[in-house]
């Protein structure tokens, strides 16, 4: 348990860190109201079958004596609910506030498929069953907890052979609920891996419907199918593992059960013990097992409740960028400079190899090579979405690392392939690039994009919802949206990522177009195959199969180089000229 509350220390407001250790002492407080009832009954049902005062009091005194711990113990448990339910909101809520941050922070490179379903599970019921194991489970372990030791300690003052009993059952009992809890958690350990794949499986089913139904394949889905094989044979463990431990903790209540009751009837048969008193100490003993029994379930709920809480440290725990004190200068303004950069995603293989190049303030530089060669690599990496392995990234004049994430991002424009819409009308999803632009400029961005004719046949125009992901458009359509946004946004320096690659001839020549228009006002980086816009440029930089580059220089530099890049502009520019035809006569 003290692991648990540690970390949910980390995941608290210091208000909530006070609510949480005032509800733990009115737990404390609550188990020895619990404990007070259970003993006043010896002395009580004495008093009742002899008559005569037992302790000092009569039987009448006894029984005001357990009113009066019954209501302090009614007014505890209710005070430390209230509290307890107070603590438990605000860990769900400053919980999402701290990873939502936290997530914000994290490069790009760490949302994979299978941390989207983690991440899913995890804000969802994975932190219900956190605040649940926090507002009632940790209070009433510690309430019964409490409640245990105060009986076996009342039970030693009344008779020190009877608490001799739970001196020696006790250490047994604990070894083996120790024991269960391991279980547990090797148990809980054992599924979670395969639950967050069929997890990652199951969205990934979802998502891909299309391409899947286009294939056959939305019946049969191997890697779904895979996934809850796995699962299904962990879950398997799980239970047997499981079992175990309730079987351990459940041998452990019934060692003391059975100790206390022969212990009763020894001394009841010895003459050492009253008939009135040995049957009040069965009871005892049944409620003390009863105590030890919820609190037996208590340990494995908080053990339930220990992964996700595992979890949510460990994205807390994620290095992020370090963000400089404040703003860096910017001596050249609209310049992107990569010094002998190299990177890979993963270690020891590398995607890109010393990538030198110099795009100047107002030139158009456009980046082609074979898929695969790092182009979109190249991309993320001036927008910091990653940190190159090596050399150096500078935009503005200014490496990346002295630069603060607002200020990178406010002399950026980014249109990438993957193009996500929120849940809001057109006209507001272009905003996002500019949230402050007047109408005009709006509608400007929007005609150089092809946005407004995408307006004018909506049913609602520029107020029409989008839905989530923007799933209302085509995939051309949300691209054109994007790029509307880096119109609008206006910064000095413009990533296109294939943004051209959606669109029809119209729609392209509107693209290209903007393309120009920024030209005077911005640096434009594109990352193309079409050659409309490969023969822009004021700079072309090949990559090569390998992640280097290959050939440098304007289009008729290279063409004229006859080398890599002519072949693949004469390839480029025969697949043009391709058309499908019917059927000879």
């Amino acid at each position: 348990m003290i692991p648990f509350l540690r970390s949910a220390r980390h995941l608290m407001t210091p208000a909530g860190r006070r609510r949480l250790s005032w509800a733990m002492l009115f737990s404390a407080l609550a188990g020895l109201c619990e404990a007070a009832a259970l003993l006043v009954l010896l002395p009580l049902i004495t008093a009742l079958l002899t008559g005569a005062a037992s302790a000092g009091l009569s039987f009448t005194g006894w029984l005001w004596v357990l009113a009066c711990v019954a209501v302090a113990g009614a007014i505890t448990r209710y005070v430390e609910a209230t509290i307890g339910y107070l603590g438990a909101g605000d860990l769900i809520r400053n919980a999402h506030r701290l990873l939502g941050d936290r997530l914000a922070m994290l490069p790009i490179g760490w949302f994979t498929r299978q941390r989207a379903g983690e991440l899913s599970r995890l804000t969802t019921s994975e932190f219900m069953t956190v605040a649940s194991a926090l507002a009632h489970t940790v209070t009433a372990l510690i309430r019964q907890s409490t409640a245990v030791v105060a009986v076996a300690a009342g039970t030693w003052l009344w008779d020190w052979r009877l608490g001799l009993v739970f001196l020696i059952s006790a250490p047994l009992a604990v070894l083996l609920l120790w024991w269960g809890t391991r279980l547990s958690r090797r148990a809980h350990r054992v599924q979670a891996p395969s639950t967050n794949e069929l997890s990652s499986r199951i969205v990934e089913f979802a998502a891909c419907q299309p391409a899947l139904r286009a294939a056959g394949r939305a019946g049969s889905f191997t890697p779904l199918m895979r996934a809850s094989a796995a699962n299904d044979r962990a879950r398997i463990i799980e239970l047997w593992l499981l079992t175990a431990g309730v079987l351990l903790s459940n041998i452990a209540l019934q060692v003391i059960t059975v100790g206390l009751i022969v212990t009763t009837a020894w001394l009841l048969t010895a003459d050492l013990l009253t008939a009135a008193a040995a049957v009040t100490f069965v009871g005892l003993a049944l409620r003390f097992t009863k105590n030890l029994q919820s609190a037996a379930d208590s340990v494995m709920a908080v053990v339930q409740a220990m992964p996700p809480m595992e979890r949510a440290l460990e994205i807390m725990q994620t290095p992020v960028r370090k963000e400089p004190p404040a703003a860096a200068s910017l001596p050249v303004p609209g310049e992107v400079r990569l010094d002998e950069v190299s990177f890979g995603y993963r270690p020891g293989t590398p995607v890109l190899t010393d990538i030198s190049f110099t795009a100047a303030p107002t030139t158009m530089t456009a980046i082609i090579g074979p898929s695969g060669s790092g182009k979109t690599t190249v991309a993320r990496l001036i927008a910091g979405f990653w940190q190159a392995d090596s050399g150096t990234v500078s935009v503005g004049g200014t490496p990346l690392h002295v630069q603060t994430t607002e200020q990178l991002m406010a002399q950026l424009g980014i249109v990438f392939q993957d193009v996500y819409l929120f849940d809001d009308t057109l006209e507001a999803n272009i905003r996002i690039g500019r949230p402050d632009a007047d109408e005009a400029a709006v509608r400007e961005a929007a005609d150089l994009s092809g946005v407004t004719e995408i307006a004018q046949r909506l049913p609602g125009g520029w107020q029409t919802r989008v839905g989530e992901g923007g799933r209302a458009l085509s995939g051309g359509e949300r691209q054109r949206v994007s790029i509307a946004r880096a119109l609008l946004k206006q910064a000095p320096i413009v990533l296109f990522d294939e943004a051209t690659s959606a669109l029809d001839a119209q729609n392209e020549a509107n693209v290209l177009a903007s393309i120009d228009a920024l030209r005077r006002r911005s640096t434009v980086i594109v990352i193309a195959h079409r050659l409309s816009t490969i023969s822009r440029a004021d700079q072309i930089i090949a990559l090569s199969d390998h992640g280097t580059i290959a050939e440098t220089g304007t289009h008729d530099e290279l063409y004229a180089a006859d080398g890599a890049y002519r072949r693949y502009w004469d390839h480029r520019r025969q697949a043009a000229g391709w058309r499908l035809t019917g059927p000879r006569a």
